[in-house]
């Protein structure tokens, strides 16, 4: 109808606007891309917005009302730290499940889910690892793993967390402690052992593997920007083709029943995807 024609016209102007909106960017940097690659570019912002509205919900039921130290955070985690808005509170907000439930105090919980993504950040830039591996290593604080924190030179031993909390006037047995005290005491065991790399990153920003870094993270923050456009635009029209195949469908089953009946043809109308692709095919074979 005419509806839908107006829906699939706003959508055709919308797709060219950004083409011409991009093409344009991209040509002021000198740059080129085909056709093909701007649609794949639009693809991967659209993906990258709808990653970071689904990271969002995670954030706002993680942390809840400590969820302003995250955007705080985040808002500087590209210069500070070389990491994307979106990796920030990934990270932070996978640490904050982790020690919210183990710690009890929101406060502390958040403080350190938010210290442990930039120390993953700093480690990465440290020991030039990527951030998924030095955010698996740290979240052995939690799980009392140690493993992979031998490669940053961390021996996280129960005998070497012991003496570590003798050292700091705690006498009481690691056997004996809580699991918050056991957590808290793993974190403070592990961030002063890995100290060293504290700051790395906003240290060496100006080194080629960092200013790439930030040229790849701030490459992502702008096709969030450009998706979250796209999003925006074509959500109505998704909704609106929904709206219209679920009638499509609805009738469908309305027809197959009827010719059932008239002339006793059975049509599996329950996979209706099967069908239209038999549909499809037939129609091409014709």
């Amino acid at each position: 109808g005419d509806s839908a024609e107006k829906s699939l016209g706003k959508m055709d102007v919308a797709i060219k606007g950004v083409k011409r909106s991009i093409g344009s960017l991209l040509a002021s940097l000198g740059l080129g891309l085909s056709i093909a690659g701007l649609v794949m570019l639009g693809k991967q912002a659209v993906e990258i917005a709808s990653d970071i509205q689904e990271v969002q919900n995670v954030v706002d039921t993680a942390f809840e009302s400590m969820s302003y130290k995250m955007e705080k955070f985040a808002d500087t985690a590209i210069t500070q730290f070389g990491i994307s808005k979106l990796s920030a509170k990934q990270m932070g907000s996978t640490f904050m499940a982790m020690g919210r439930s183990m710690i009890g105090s929101m406060e502390e919980a958040s403080d350190m889910a938010i210290a442990l993504t930039g120390r993953s950040a700093d480690m990465a830039s440290f020991y030039n690892k990527t951030v998924e591996e030095t955010s698996t290593a740290l979240k052995s604080i939690y799980t009392g793993e140690t493993e992979t924190l031998k490669e940053y030179g961390v021996v996280m031993t129960e005998v070497n967390l012991q003496e570590y909390a003798y050292q700091k006037g705690i006498s009481k047995k690691i056997s004996a402690m809580t699991q918050a005290e056991q957590v808290q005491l793993r974190y403070n065991y592990v961030m002063e052992q890995t100290s060293l790399a504290a700051g790395d990153f906003a240290k060496t920003s100006d080194s080629w593997a960092n200013q790439v870094r930030i040229l790849t993270e701030q490459f992502k923050e702008l096709l969030s920007v450009i998706g979250t456009g796209l999003v925006a635009v074509l959500t109505p029209v998704v909704r609106f083709l929904n709206t219209v195949l679920a009638q499509l469908i609805a009738i469908a089953k309305q027809v197959g029943a009827i010719l059932s009946k008239l002339f006793g043809i059975s049509i599996p109308t329950a996979d209706a995807g099967k069908f239209a692709e038999d549909m499809t095919n037939a129609a091409e074979g014709a």
